[in-house]
């Protein structure tokens, strides 16, 4: 009981990860399900001739739209628990593959853009922080009041204009190479790059993933930074600062204290912008050519693909509960009063 105590802050959101899947994918399967159209003629309809009722029963029982909903519902899970989604009915390939062939690059792309985000979110913070400047503090306030004003297509676009059609500095916005293949051994281009020993291709692919990048940095850092500066101001003049400066505390050790404490809010927006990034990697990908798992999303909308809009659907809630999981963990690990029962306990 002593263990499951002190341990309980990450044990209890552990244990509730498959609860919360399952659940987001129950509501994914009925989701789908609303969809207008049949995808039983959408998958008939290039057939030539007079399709029998025969051949129409066969491919709603290959589709998996046999029987009831809840006769489907078990299936789907069924299968699920042994880790197949189904068969696009457009490619006739495992959705498994389909899904896990484009997620990697796609995660990629989002987490070089958080990263971004986040370096350039604690280097504008330092220095809001370290230089009592007014014209320098009132223009950091200035780029966080950006915050969700400006889409990301719309920065993304000028971007393009500016260093591609204008100054003509970065390629193309052709896709992530203009000239080869990207080997393929995690699914990660850049990692795979550099696995193989391919440094031009892994050159070629960093030039294009500038404009992608930037385009989301500049996007979402000034919510992170919003979250940041108000956390920084408000731990300013908090007790425990005025105490550790009182003690003669060094300025260096006060400064690191301030920022720990403040990062806790700035965390749990990074992890709702890695599940909202995934949506709006449709539109980067889109943009520059990428492809991934946003243009799957699209294409088995667009042709009432029923097992692949399952899949993606499944998976890109996992991966997102997964990174709110780790969020949760990450902030009750900076700030232990947010673990649960800690009231009780310090009581």
């Amino acid at each position: 009981m002593s263990w499951y105590r002190a341990n309980r802050w990450w044990a209890l959101r552990l244990l509730r990860l498959p609860l919360d899947i399952f659940v987001f994918g129950t509501i994914a399967f009925f989701l789908v399900r609303l969809l207008p159209g049949d995808p039983v003629s959408v998958a008939i309809s290039s057939r030539s001739g007079t399709v029998s009722p025969d051949a129409i029963a066969a491919v709603r029982t290959q589709m998996g739209l046999d029987g009831s909903v809840w006769d489907q519902l078990l299936r789907f899970w069924g299968g699920l628990l042994h880790g197949d989604l189904g068969h696009s009915l457009v490619t006739g390939a495992p959705v498994v593959d389909e899904v896990f062939s484009r997620l990697p690059s796609t995660i990629e792309l989002i987490v070089l853009g958080l990263i971004g985000a986040f370096v350039l979110c604690l280097v504008l913070g330092f220095l809001y922080l370290r230089f009592a400047n007014r014209v320098l503090r009132n223009s950091i306030r200035v780029y966080a009041s950006f915050a969700t004003t400006v889409p990301v297509f719309v920065v993304a676009i000028f971007l393009i204009v500016i260093f591609y059609v204008i100054l003509d500095w970065l390629p193309a916005p052709l896709g992530r190479v203009s000239s080869g293949t990207l080997p393929v051994v995690t699914g990660f281009p850049l990692l795979d790059e550099l696995l193989t020993g391919n440094l031009d291709l892994f050159g070629e692919t960093l030039v294009q993933y500038i404009m992608p990048v930037a385009a989301m940095v500049l996007t979402y850092t000034p919510n992170l930074l919003t979250q940041y500066i108000g956390g920084l101001d408000r731990e300013l003049v908090q007790p425990t600062t005025r105490f550790q400066v009182a003690a003669g505390v060094p300025r260096r050790w006060i400064f690191f204290s301030v920022f720990r404490r403040s990062l806790s809010s700035v965390v749990v927006v990074f992890g709702l912008f890695f599940g909202s990034l995934i949506g709006g990697a449709v539109t980067i990908e889109s943009l520059f050519g990428f492809g991934g798992i946003g243009a799957l999303g699209v294409r088995s909308v667009q042709s009432v693909d029923f097992t692949a809009l399952q899949g993606f659907l499944v998976v890109v809630v996992a991966v997102c509960l997964i990174a709110m999981l780790v969020v949760d963990l990450v902030n009750m690990w900076l700030d232990p009063r947010r673990r649960p029962g800690i009231e009780s306990e310090a009581s």
